[in-house]
């Protein structure tokens, strides 16, 4: 009867736990169906974790091109949201990966995402204590809660956690997982991943790091700020011992190697403080501009989050000598009060390649860059510079040469009123009341009169002197106001804008679109952007031949004699009323840069001028930018402008010339043809003496045969390409009306230039009655 009644109870209770345990399941597999359910939700329906993209730091550099043909970097600034360098597990020492696994997750190689022994272990412990003081989250975990989740202490969130560690586990090695830990884990001090870490706290890579700097950094990723070796030496170095105990217990160290990395100093081998989030910047104004540029063609995340590769066209050597000068020269008239001190007076300098139009230095304006962070040198929407004064006559003058006049041809700088539109006598005169009488263009720019600029804008008309300006400095043409104090120099315009815009004069009449950045290049290396110069014809060869005889006059016997030690310099002066801005624009065949200085609040500078203040700046600047570089360059050669228009007064009349001007082939030195790569422009002065089309690049040779089918061995009849000019059926030149491309048989195709037609010779109409400027200015130098 007893043991019956035992059975059922047993019967019972065992019916009891069936149930508790069905429910238990019913429970469990709720539980863990919403869990799941919530990682879909952490996780993007097609994310894949080998898609491993951690947030990257941009650098951007400088290139310095070496005469020998080298090119070297310097790091100007980091752009980042999280200071990240990627590291191969092949650069981090041994060491450094065992005192991780060591002191944060000794059964690393052993578990598969999560360590439930661990997990007991943790939570007896802190059952003991009555407080947490062990975790047991796996390194798998911990790269799981700075890739994907918050660090909110919640059952929620520890769930997905092993949850995603697990399936991590499944798709990566143990050494893939490790690697990804290593370049993802915060080490304080706004360093993130073990090589920027290495770096920012022992300025060397983390393959340079020694046991003890190793087992340092191992220990910081449990609390970075407690543990801080600049704010806390003592618990960092109680911290290190921790690791290297652990090192030791585990096997992968002798007590001789722990003994000896614990003797070595901490605050001896770290290098200064970085704060977290903050980059340090060379060349601030140019690099600011760079991340400016950089973010509205990519997008912010791109730029901060990337880590791209950005090389400009910045070079550093020159950026140092520019800034030593300008701060130099702008001191100096802060001392003597000439301009304002408290960093209210100012200048600003920039640089660029003739050539290809790269910017090789900019300074925008002299103190330390918090305070003064306005870039002067290029500033950009919606102010854009300062008034150049007569800095902007030979954009006057180039239209003028264009438009028939020439270096010769004369015109009046006596006193001039003139009736505005607004009702009102507008009376300009001249820098100097000796300047007076006739003066021939050359001239007159040497001396930088005033009233000859105004009556050359009057006869060409103030929409052409803004087509030609703009043309030249790579402007909108709503950046030039159009009325007659543009004669003066009522504008606003950049030294960077300046610099390229007499660089059109120095290369012969081109303009290489203004150059920043010449390649960019993603974490890996690989090439995302190439540039290359962007060049367009904008004045005819004689004409900015003419402009730099006349600018070389400028320096030689005009305002710009201080800048006369720079070899073949060429440039003009710029001073606007009250002094307000002085300026030195100049160039030689290889260099041009461009000189401001003035008071921030505008008001007038003391005793200014712009052959007094800016030029020797830029003839210091010059002479060692020449000197590093190692440029020797020659202007382009040719004969200049010869006039078509008679100024005031007539000038006598100069022999026309008959010598043309035309693009030839630099592999053949003949005619070239729209298929030759690479061309210059030569001029003949004997038209007789213009060689035939190049034979070599035509259409046969740039696309070979039209059929694969032809026979090797047939005879093929070559042909060349070339522009004529469709009245003369000449070969057409640069004023022909109509032309056309036509095929020849070789040796059948013309060989002449046309000479039917030339430079338009009507007088330019005038002007129509235009708004003054308020107010208008009187003079300039």
């Amino acid at each position: 009867m007893g043991k019956r009644q035992s059975r059922q109870r047993l019967s019972r209770i065992f019916r009891y736990v069936n149930a508790t345990l069905g429910v238990v399941a019913v429970v469990g597999v709720c539980f863990w169906s919403g869990a799941l359910t919530q990682l879909r939700d952490v996780l993007p329906e097609k994310l894949h974790f080998t898609q491993y993209r951690p947030q990257l730091t941009t650098r951007i550099y400088s290139t310095e091109m070496h005469p020998d043909g080298r090119e070297t970097h310097t790091l100007l600034g980091k752009v980042y949201k999280e200071n990240r360098e990627i590291a191969s597990l092949d650069e981090i020492p041994l060491y450094l990966q065992q005192a991780t696994v060591a002191i944060e997750d000794r059964r690393f190689y052993l578990h598969r995402g999560i360590s439930p022994r661990d997990m007991l272990r943790a939570a007896w412990v802190n059952f003991r204590t009555g407080r947490i003081t062990q975790g047991a989250s796996t390194i798998t975990q911990q790269l799981v809660r700075n890739m994907w989740l918050t660090s909110a202490q919640t059952w929620d969130r520890k769930i997905k956690e092993m949850l995603l560690a697990m399936a991590i586990e499944r798709q990566f090695s143990k050494d893939e997982i490790l690697e990804m830990y290593l370049n993802e884990v915060y080490y304080g001090h706004g360093a993130y991943g073990v090589k920027t870490a290495s770096l920012v706290f022992f300025g060397k890579e983390c393959d340079e790091l020694t046991l003890g700097e190793a087992a340092l950094l191992a220990g910081l990723p449990k609390a970075p700020t407690h543990y801080s070796p600049y704010n806390y030496p003592k618990r960092a170095k109680a911290r290190r011992w921790e690791v290297l105990q652990a090192l030791g217990r585990d096997g992968y160290i002798s007590v001789g190697q722990m003994k000896r990395a614990d003797e070595e100093q901490i605050q001896a081998r770290l290098t200064e403080p970085q704060q977290a989030g903050i980059a340090s910047y060379r060349a601030p104004h140019f690099t600011h501009l760079i991340i400016r540029m950089l973010c509205d063609t990519y997008g912010v995340d791109a730029i901060y989050q990337g880590g791209l590769r950005v090389y400009t066209t910045l070079d550093a050597r020159l950026q140092e000598v520019a800034e030593k000068e300008l701060s130099a020269g702008v001191q100096k008239r802060r001392e003597q009060g000439q301009i304002k001190g408290n960093l209210v007076g100012q200048g600003a300098l920039a640089c660029v390649d003739v050539h290809t139009g790269a910017v090789l230095a900019m300074v925008g304006g002299v103190g330390p860059y918090r305070k003064i962070q306005y870039n002067r040198a290029h500033p950009g929407p919606p102010q854009y510079g300062r008034q150049p004064g007569s800095s902007f006559k030979p954009y006057i003058w180039a239209a003028a040469l264009e438009s028939g006049y020439g270096p010769n041809s004369v015109f009046s700088g006596s006193p001039i009123s003139i009736y505005t539109s607004a009702g009102k006598w507008w009376r300009p005169h001249n820098y100097s009341a000796s300047q007076g009488g006739n003066y021939t263009l050359r001239h007159a720019l040497a001396l930088s009169v005033n009233l000859v600029s105004v009556r050359l804008v009057q006869k060409l008309g103030v929409d052409k002197i803004r087509r030609y300006g703009c043309q030249l400095l790579n402007i909108p043409p709503e950046r030039l106001t159009p009325v007659l104090a543009l004669a003066l120099g009522v504008c606003e315009l950049s030294p960077l804008e300046q610099a390229s815009g007499f660089a059109c004069f120095a290369s012969g009449g081109l303009r290489a679109k203004r150059q920043f950045i010449k390649r960019i290049e993603n974490h890996r290396g690989e090439v995302l952007l190439q540039t290359k110069p962007e060049i367009v014809r904008v004045l005819r060869p004689p004409t900015a031949i003419s402009m730099i005889s006349m600018l070389r006059g400028v320096v030689t016997s005009g305002t710009g004699r201080r800048a006369a030690s720079v070899p073949h310099a060429c440039g003009k002066t710029g001073t606007t009323q009250d002094g307000r801005d002085a300026w030195w624009v100049g160039f030689t065949p290889d260099l041009s840069a461009a000189v401001w200085m003035g008071n921030d609040d505008n008001t007038p500078m003391r005793g200014s001028s712009g052959g007094g203040f800016c030029a020797p700046i830029w003839a210091s600047f010059m002479n060692q930018a020449i000197e590093i570089l190692q440029v020797n360059g020659q202007y382009p050669q040719g004969p200049g402008v010869k006039a078509t228009l008679a100024g005031e007064p007539e000038e006598e009349e100069e022999e026309e010339e008959k010598g043309v001007w035309v693009k030839i082939c630099t592999e053949t030195g003949r005619v070239a043809t729209n298929f030759c790569p690479t061309t210059t422009e030569e001029y003949f002065a004997d038209p007789e003496d213009v060689p035939g089309p190049c034979t070599k690049h035509t259409q046969l040779a740039a696309t070979g045969p039209s059929s694969p089918s032809e026979e090797s061995d047939r005879p093929t009849p070559a042909t060349v390409r070339v522009t004529i000019c469709t009245e003369s059926g000449q070969l057409a030149g640069p004023y022909c009306p109509q032309t056309a491309e036509r095929e020849f048989p070789e040796g059948e195709a013309p060989t002449k230039v046309c000479t039917l037609h030339g430079p338009p010779q009507a007088p330019a109409a005038a002007p129509a009655a235009v708004e003054p400027a308020s107010p208008l200015p009187e003079s300039t130098d």
